[in-house]
């Protein structure tokens, strides 16, 4: 992986104008990127495109009035499953297909109003998704991490479904929107989803308890400092005298602890392709905080002296 000085050096390069000064002026940015990036490679592996390209790509897609903090906030894996998308990665289409074939294949089975079958449907959405205009770059690259990744598939299918049955209408007004939305499953109305949540929400909390006691004691404490008692990294470093930017590359550390954790211990409860592995840890994840606050209540630990 790169070096956090080069990933700033390109994120900055590529951050609009408005918002550089505070980024420019965040001591943790290097360490926020470098965050970001095995948070997305712990998820799907790495890509051959560059570390530093992804730190571009993510600069370019500060909103205006956006600062440090929104990193925090953004779908480290989906934005690097885009990235190697939009960068033409056979891994990262091949996953993509994987992950959101199945969405693609029910947006155009169920509106019903389109005559194309799924095949030529999906080939459709990848030109769209894919395939760059002369001068512009793929539209998956616009895609800015803000929301799940699978919702914004879902409206890019959707809105392709509305051009699509506007230019058969011909001059005649369609009104189509609210009924094609109906078409576009929700988590909530998809029986897949519904499926995962019932019988592997238990055992991502299985895995999660495990996963928790393979921390340090130091981690586990950062862990409830942060999510139990609220404390901020400059509030952490002054309890543990260190500098803040130590405290947050720890706390940093801890909870991709947790998460890599977690994840081993459910792979091997769960004999699974990658794929449909990759689809289950995006549904469980959702209420990750509230299962990490139930294992946080507890007492400080002791912690030994750090080797």
């Amino acid at each position: 992986m790169d070096d956090g000085a080069g990933l700033v050096q390109e994120f900055l390069a590529a951050v609009p104008a408005g918002v550089r000064s505070a980024f420019e002026a965040d001591e943790d940015l290097g360490a926020r990127l470098t965050a970001i990036l095995e948070e997305a490679k712990a998820a799907l592996g790495s890509f051959a495109a560059s570390d530093r390209g992804f730190a571009a790509h993510l600069g370019g897609l500060m909103p205006e009035g956006a600062g440090p903090e929104l990193l925090g906030r953004l779908r480290a894996a989906d934005l690097y499953l885009a990235y190697g998308c939009a960068a033409g990665e056979t891994v990262a289409l091949e996953a993509f297909e994987a992950e959101f074939g199945r969405d693609i294949d029910l947006a155009i089975a169920r509106s019903g109003n389109v005559n194309l079958g799924k095949d030529e449907f999906r080939q459709l959405v990848r030109n769209k998704l894919f395939v760059a205009a002369p001068g512009r770059r793929p539209k998956i690259a616009d895609y800015a991490g803000r929301g799940d990744l699978r919702s914004w598939v879902r409206v890019t299918a959707l809105r392709m479904i509305v051009d699509l049955v506007r230019q058969h209408a011909g001059d005649r007004e369609v009104s189509l929107e609210a009924d094609a939305l109906g078409s576009i499953p929700s988590p909530g109305d998809d029986p897949e989803l519904d499926y995962i949540q019932r019988v592997y929400k238990s055992e991502f909390k299985e895995a999660l308890t495990t996963a928790f006691s393979r921390l340090s004691p130091r981690e586990r404490n950062l862990l409830r400092h942060q999510v139990l008692h609220g404390l901020n990294i400059d509030q952490v470093g002054a309890l543990y005298h260190v500098h803040r930017t130590t405290a947050f590359r720890w706390i940093e550390k801890a909870r991709r602890a947790l998460l890599q954790h977690a994840r081993d211990a459910l792979k091997q409860r769960l004999l699974v392709a990658s794929g449909e592995f990759m689809s289950i840890m995006r549904v469980v994840q959702g209420d990750l905080e509230v299962s990490v606050r139930r294992l946080l209540v507890s007492d400080i630990e002791v912690e030994p002296p750090e080797a």
